[in-house]
């Protein structure tokens, strides 16, 4: 019996024994910390690259938008149907190369009333150098009318209802972006 109390005494004197529990207590709680610093500065790499990326996007929407914006402007202030058939090209700097005719098989399809360079997709390079609207030559302005829409329209049987699409095409360092605004306009 002696032999047994002897080894219970060493076992509970082994189980006693706490020396270098708090070493590894701290290496666990560096370790803890160290992931937790790791993933902030991942998050936080990610989430900067998420507001450079936002920030570009909006500055080339922007720019696209107000390219249409100024397309619609200039349409909206002339008085003339004469001066707003399509195609129109004059030599009047601020009418210069304004519109385009639509489509005619297509005359909703975007990519068919821009693409005119035929790589089937819309680039800056659809868009004509007399319709850049800034300095830098990355933002554009293209109108296009639709087919014209005649008829006994509420009672007014002279008029015609011209219906044109703007669109606005900005191309930055990262990013590029294209508006289209719809504008209807009777003579």
């Amino acid at each position: 019996m002696n032999r047994h109390v002897f080894i219970k005494k060493s076992m509970v004197a082994a189980v006693d024994n706490e020396q270098g529990t708090a070493i590894v207590a701290a290496l666990l709680i560096l370790l803890l910390l160290t992931f937790v610093a790791i993933m902030a500065t991942d998050t936080t790499t990610t989430e900067k690259a998420i507001v450079r990326s936002d920030s570009v996007f909006e500055r080339n929407f922007y720019r696209a938008e107000s390219a249409a914006l100024e397309g619609i402007q200039k349409l909206a202030n002339e008085s003339s149907p004469q001066e707003l058939l399509a195609p129109l090209i004059t030599t009047d700097a601020n009418n210069a190369n304004l519109l385009r005719a639509a489509d005619s098989q297509d005359p909703d399809n975007d990519v068919a009333n821009l693409d005119i360079s035929g790589d089937s997709e819309v680039d800056k390079n659809d868009f004509l150098e007399t319709s850049q609207i800034d300095s830098d030559n990355s933002t554009y302005r293209a109108v296009v009318q639709k087919p014209i829409q005649s008829g006994n329209s509420l009672g007014m049987e002279s008029s015609r209802l011209y219906d044109y699409v703007a669109y606005g095409y900005s191309e930055g360092n990262r990013g590029r972006a294209m508006v289209k605004i719809g504008f209807k306009k009777r003579f």
